[in-house]
């Protein structure tokens, strides 16, 4: 298959469009105060209808510029109820529930994540959420989170509020096993995990080249520059093999659940990898308030959490058609 990866005009507009709103509204440096993202920019800017088609009230892109304008998410650190609003508008659309649909489309509410944890599930961020996406290694389900009551905690270095609730006390509005919405969700996971792995090789070279230690910025030392140099490695294999299976997967081809598959391996690796190479190059201070190091590490750990990686060498790979010994024979 050929294909050109390269952004086009539109991609380019709408990429560069995010990047200022997410600038200006959402820099990483909020983290610090702790505040609760607030999800309205986002869903005036089109977010969650941005791959619904235009007779269906969306803005009739694709799936591929879904999944590129979640990588900008992943490289502002965007709480985990973009992206569970984004999969549950699909959820809803699959159980027939078009009013649900058409209000997390448009923003009037937002869905938070979750995981099982035994007998319980553990809700994140889900202050004022309306339903869940409940991440059950290849199973989605749509939870209905009642009055929203339960057990509150604090999760990932008291900067993250859960909630524990018996599954007994959750009701289900709807599940799916279907290849199409769980190719939909690991891409947007996929995504935001690649925006960590960006974002962190970013802060890392650029405090190599502050850093100065002998004299010298502790970027000019031959350790730290293989260090770079591998972060970007990382990140040019995990962007490729993004672009290719979002594409495999919006034309529906053959290969797409096998590209999905390494995808999840490969980006899930390149965000822990680089998140926790920023930190060592950051030195003490990485893991430190006064630095940013350490939210793209515990989100990256959290995004990983959030369904299960399918069995890659069960799924046929895509390599080219040969013929067996017996066959030349």
């Amino acid at each position: 298959m050929g294909c050109d990866l390269n952004h086009g005009e539109e991609q380019r507009q709408i990429l560069d469009a995010a990047s200022a709103m997410l600038t200006q509204s959402f820099p990483v440096s909020r983290l610090r105060e702790r505040r609760r993202d607030d999800l309205d920019e986002i869903s005036v800017f089109g977010a969650f209808s941005l791959s619904l088609p235009e007779n269906e009230g969306g803005a009739g892109f694709t799936l591929v510029e879904e999944v590129l304008l979640h990588v900008a998410f992943g490289r502002h650190v965007i709480t985990s109820r973009v992206l569970a609003t984004a999969v549950a508008a699909r959820l809803a659309r699959s159980v027939f529930d078009a009013g649900l649909a058409r209000q997390l489309e448009e923003g009037t509410i937002a869905a938070c994540a979750a995981v099982p944890d035994g007998d319980s599930i553990l809700f994140i961020d889900g202050e004022d959420a309306g339903p869940a996406v409940l991440f059950d290694g290849r199973r989605l389900a749509l939870l209905d989170r009642g009055d929203g009551r339960g057990e509150h905690l604090k999760g990932l270095g008291h900067s993250l509020a859960l909630t524990r609730m018996p599954k007994n006390a959750v009701g289900v509005l709807g599940e799916t096993y279907n290849d199409t919405i769980l190719a939909v969700s690991d891409l947007l996971v996929c995504a935001q995990l690649l925006g960590i792995a960006e974002a962190t090789r970013d802060l890392a070279v650029a405090y190599a080249q502050l850093r100065r230690q002998f004299g010298r910025p502790i970027g000019s030392f031959q350790a730290v520059k293989h260090h770079c140099a591998n972060m970007a490695v990382a990140v040019e294999a995990a962007s490729s093999l993004l672009d290719f299976a979002a594409v495999a997967a919006r034309d529906a081809r053959a290969d797409a659940p096998f590209q999905l598959a390494a995808l999840r391996r490969l980006a899930t690796g390149a965000a822990l990898g680089n998140a926790r190479t920023c930190i060592q190059i950051h030195g003490g201070i990485g893991f430190s308030a006064e630095a940013d190091a350490h939210h793209f590490l515990k989100h990256a750990h959290l995004l990983a959490r959030l369904g299960g990686t399918a069995g890659m060498l069960d799924l046929p790979a895509p390599l080219a058609p040969h013929q067996t010994i017996t066959e030349r024979n």
